[in-house]
């Protein structure tokens, strides 16, 4: 006898869980000896906060929690997912410890799956992943496993540290050299937001960033601080740093801005152009990503204009938010030439 399929779509934010049940043919469940299978997440509570406070494997910095199932039936397997990646198997006793890393809502779904591995419950619970409470931005380098020095003191820079390099686990290199930096000066705040960088650049398996530099004493369009006609460049602050290109698949490969990035049709987003396979999506990926992860205020792209052809600028400008074009400029009329720098 068949069971017909109970159905409770989940709604992907806090406080919310449900239960679905599929049939092997995707009409009903059976029963079975145990009847059938259920899901509910019995702990973490909907819309409960944890923190994130240690250093993952991966470089984030995680939360850890625990998780607890009711189980009804007898699925062969249980796993929770984030964002539609996989985080643990669930136990024979409903239990699973999870290492959240990604700050902000926290949408985690149980599945269960049959003999023949397919789906047959999930259920959903929402929660938040809070930032701990840091006093200093050298702390956060400390939580991150960041070795430096402060220093040295150089004009515009509110708190200049030289970080040694890799940054969690990320080398940097001068675009025109060989080898990878030893160390990098930039300001604390920039160093930090290299290391929050580092856990989604390694889980695209990039191994090293080419950079075109950070700190330039100098106006927006050219000049020399404090008189700055369109403004003081993000660079002369030391909190921008201008990204030419990742190398990945172990090292083998490497996705160059200037040559890869395939620029997107005027009308369309930088975050939902359609991307050609292979470097270009791989490098539009990686820069939304980020984006949309907060670690950069600004991020210019080929998309922005001619003058940012050859690379990603990224800054922390106090209330910046963009990462589309600059309205009116046609970014194809660059001949690659070196960056005269807006920002």
């Amino acid at each position: 006898m068949k069971t017909f399929v109970r159905v409770a779509f989940v709604i992907a934010s806090a406080g919310c869980s449900a239960e679905v049940m599929v049939g092997p043919d995707g009409g009903g469940a059976d029963a079975g000896p145990s009847g059938p299978v259920t899901l509910a997440f019995t702990s973490p509570a909907a819309g409960a906060h944890v923190t994130r406070g240690d250093l993952g494997t991966d470089g984030f910095l995680v939360a850890e929690v625990p998780v607890a199932l009711a189980i009804g039936g007898a699925p062969a397997r249980v796993v929770i997912t984030r964002d539609q990646r996989v985080l643990a198997t669930v136990g024979a006793d409903g239990t699973a410890a999870l290492e959240l890393g990604e700050r902000g809502a926290a949408a985690l779904v149980a599945i269960a799956y049959d003999g023949d591995d397919r789906p047959v419950a999930s259920a959903e619970v929402g929660i938040v992943v809070d930032d701990p409470a840091v006093a200093s931005c050298h702390d956060w380098l400390e939580l991150y496993g960041v070795d430096y020095t402060t220093g040295p003191d150089s004009p515009g820079v509110a708190e200049p540290v030289t970080a040694t390099i890799p940054i969690n686990g990320v080398a940097w290199r001068y675009v025109e050299n060989e080898n990878p930096r030893s160390t990098l000066f930039g300001d604390c705040d920039l160093i930090r937001s290299l290391a929050e960088a580092a856990p989604y650049l390694r889980r695209r398996g990039v191994v090293e960033v080419a950079d075109i530099g950070v700190y330039n004493y100098r106006c927006i369009g050219g000049g020399t601080p404090p008189n700055c006609p369109n403004g003081i460049s993000q660079h002369a602050y030391a909190n921008a740093i201008d990204i030419a290109g990742v190398t990945y698949d172990g090292g083998a490969t490497y996705a160059s801005v200037l040559t890869d990035w395939v620029i997107d049709p005027d009308a369309q987003p930088t975050c939902s152009a359609a991307t050609e396979p292979g470097k270009d999506t791989l490098l539009h990926e990686l820069i939304c990503e980020l984006k949309a992860a907060g670690v950069w205020n600004i991020v210019l792209t080929p998309n922005y204009n001619g003058d940012h052809r050859n690379h990603f600028h990224v800054d922390l400008t106090p209330g910046g938010n963009t990462i589309n074009r600059e309205v009116g400029v046609d970014p194809r009329s660059d001949d690659g030439a070196p960056a005269r720098h807006y920002h």
